[in-house]
């Protein structure tokens, strides 16, 4: 078994990111059973042309089964890194369930760096094109990648230092202190 040099697992934490996806849960659902109660308990139509109670339980199914699926995504994404001596080892499962290597001879050179991901790369997640790509979850601290082959990638990072101590390990280059 190789061994390890840095391992990191990044998920969807962010307060406002929670905040925003129970909004818009909150938001669809509850006028929706209003509606529901308005119709079945008060006897009254809800809305000028209301539609029939099965339908709009109908469309309350709907509005949970997307934003349960909203949720239970967010919660299961997350990005994994890890750096041994052979290379670099990540997968972003749900997306990529299958781990991805970049062998330590693809790499050209390497930086920590600070970035912004919205100007960058439009946000966090997988975004980017074929050429640069960045793999992210939050924060705005990377390990960006170069490859031999011209391409570019960047992974998100909480720990700096920790990955790029581990890369210099990896491509046996001296610290600098």
């Amino acid at each position: 078994m190789e061994k390890v040099l840095f391992s990191e697992e990044q998920r969807f934490t962010q307060k406002w990111i929670w905040l925003l996806i129970i909004g818009a849960t909150l938001i669809s659902v509850v006028p929706t059973i209003y509606g529901i109660f308005s119709q079945e308990i008060t006897g009254k139509p809800w809305g000028n042309n209301p539609a029939e109670t099965e339908v709009l339980i109908l469309i309350l199914l709907v509005e949970i089964i997307i934003m349960g699926g909203l949720i239970i995504l967010f919660m299961r994404m997350r990005l994994k890194v890890e750096i041994k001596q052979d290379g670099l080892w990540f997968s972003y499962p749900p997306f990529m369930r299958k781990i991805q290597q970049i062998k330590k001879e693809e790499i050209e050179k390497f930086e920590v760096r600070t970035y912004n991901p919205v100007t960058e790369y439009g946000g966090w997640g997988l975004k980017g094109s074929s050429k640069n790509k960045a793999y992210n979850v939050s924060g705005n601290t990377g390990l960006q990648v170069y490859l031999r082959n011209g391409k570019r990638i960047l992974f998100g990072t909480q720990q700096g230092h920790a990955i790029e101590n581990a890369m210099k390990k990896m491509m046996n280059v001296e610290r600098r202190e």
